[in-house]
């Protein structure tokens, strides 16, 4: 809080920043009572850009305390009046943190629903890292259905060529998530999907004439799935 002041005496921007800090500090009560406060000075001057970009706050802090509900209505309400006010980015974030609830809890119309708004805005943008998250979602949607194995395949792929457009930091943790993925694919027995994971990503990499340190990485890490001893 801005030293001198009581609560009372912020500012809409300054409440908004104060929910922050709460939020970033798991406070979750005070940051709730500071993004309120700020909407409601928001509201009062018709700021609608303001109010959707407090909306969206709000939402994650109610998406941390499992209030679900309340949290997809503020990431609602906050994709409208950005929509609505010509702020892109906002909306983008917005319709982000919908796709994330909505695939925590297994609702899969609503996710893809929200996944293909939340591309083609991230597409026009060109925003390559809610791309790469975009894709890698999709991709483990797609590997849930028997029958989804191309298109799960793909969207790996497309994850990690998002990622590499991002940088080199979006790239390792890309990497990083698919590693931790082929682990996930050992535990539950399937050593040969984790293969064919692999081996497509590989073909992927070389065609896009990506690095030389890509490419090694994921060859040794298809090594280490074939050495490694099968469990019963």
């Amino acid at each position: 809080m801005p030293e001198g002041k009581n609560v009372e005496d912020l500012d809409e921007r300054e409440l908004n920043d104060l929910g922050n800090a709460y939020s970033a500090h798991g406070m979750w009560d005070e940051a709730i009572d500071s993004y309120l406060r700020s909407l409601a000075k928001r509201r009062s001057k018709g700021d609608l850009r303001g109010q959707g970009l407090v909306l969206n706050n709000l939402g994650g802090v109610y998406y941390q305390q499992g209030r679900f509900q309340e949290a997809i209505e503020c990431y609602q309400a906050s994709v409208e009046m950005a929509s609505g006010q010509g702020e892109e980015l906002t909306e983008l974030m917005a319709l982000m943190n919908l796709v994330f609830v909505h695939f925590v809890r297994g609702e899969d119309d609503e996710f893809r629903q929200y996944a293909a708004r939340a591309e083609g805005l991230a597409l026009e943008l060109e925003r390559f890292e809610p791309l790469s998250k975009l894709s890698w979602l999709m991709g483990r949607l797609a590997l849930e259905d028997p029958g989804g194995l191309e298109e799960g395949l793909r969207h790996y792929a497309d994850a990690l060529g998002y990622a590499a457009r991002e940088g080199e930091e979006d790239l390792q943790e890309m990497l990083d998530q698919i590693d931790a993925q082929a682990d996930v694919l050992l535990e539950q027995g399937a050593r040969g999907l984790a293969m064919v994971l692999y081996d497509y990503l590989q073909v992927f990499v070389a065609q896009q004439s990506s690095s030389e340190g890509v490419l090694s990485r994921l060859s040794k890490k298809r090594e280490e799935i074939l050495r490694r001893p099968s469990l019963s």
